[in-house]
């Protein structure tokens, strides 16, 4: 489903609203993110994106024992609670795709993936004391938004010693970042 309403910051570039995923979830969990939303001035999907693109963004995302603990807590919290209430999350370009690659992985829904996020990661983004831990505003902002994908490559230097290097590719094209110069000013003079 393509959302017809666009956010603002968006209104002139090429990356969009592409998707948006219903999840059902209780009632409690639904408050946590109502009212994080009001303290930090910000979109219920913003909140959300932020916790499920810090989960899937593991390089190797496998079941440890952290993961298995809270998606069980997160399942009895989603059977136990009588009612729920349906969450709209926005996602852009293609960044389901890695939501849903995440969730393959871990041979779970895309639903349950976002309630193991969100169980993960909603107590870290209700932290006050900005400490090591905590997150700011401006993490919110650039996590829950424009996705950063980190590679790092091996290589052997002129020396013959191994090195470590790390490529970042930003999930919205370079040239949406600046305005773009009319095209008389790129123009040589001779």
């Amino acid at each position: 489903m393509k959302p017809k309403t666009q956010p603002i910051f968006l209104l002139n570039k090429p990356i969009q609203i592409q998707d948006s995923w219903e999840v059902r979830l209780p009632l409690p969990v639904w408050d946590r993110i109502r009212h994080l939303s009001g303290y930090r001035k910000c979109s219920y999907s913003r909140i959300t994106r932020y916790c499920i693109f810090r989960l899937a963004e593991y390089a190797n995302l496998r079941w440890s024992t952290q993961l298995t603990a809270a998606y069980t807590r997160a399942r009895r919290k989603s059977l136990q609670s009588a009612a729920e209430h349906r969450h709209i999350v926005c996602f852009y370009g293609q960044d389901i795709i890695l939501v849903r690659m995440a969730a393959l992985r871990l041979g779970i829904t895309v639903s349950g993936f976002i309630r193991l996020a969100l169980e993960l990661y909603l107590p870290r983004l209700e932290l006050e004391i900005h400490n090591q831990k905590a997150v700011s505003a401006e993490a919110l902002f650039w996590l829950g938004i424009k996705r950063w994908l980190c590679i790092p490559l091996t290589a052997i230097n002129t020396l013959g010693l191994p090195t470590m290097r790390r490529f970042l590719f930003s999930g919205f094209p370079p040239e949406t970042w600046w305005k773009t110069p009319p095209p008389d000013k790129l123009a040589f003079t001779a």
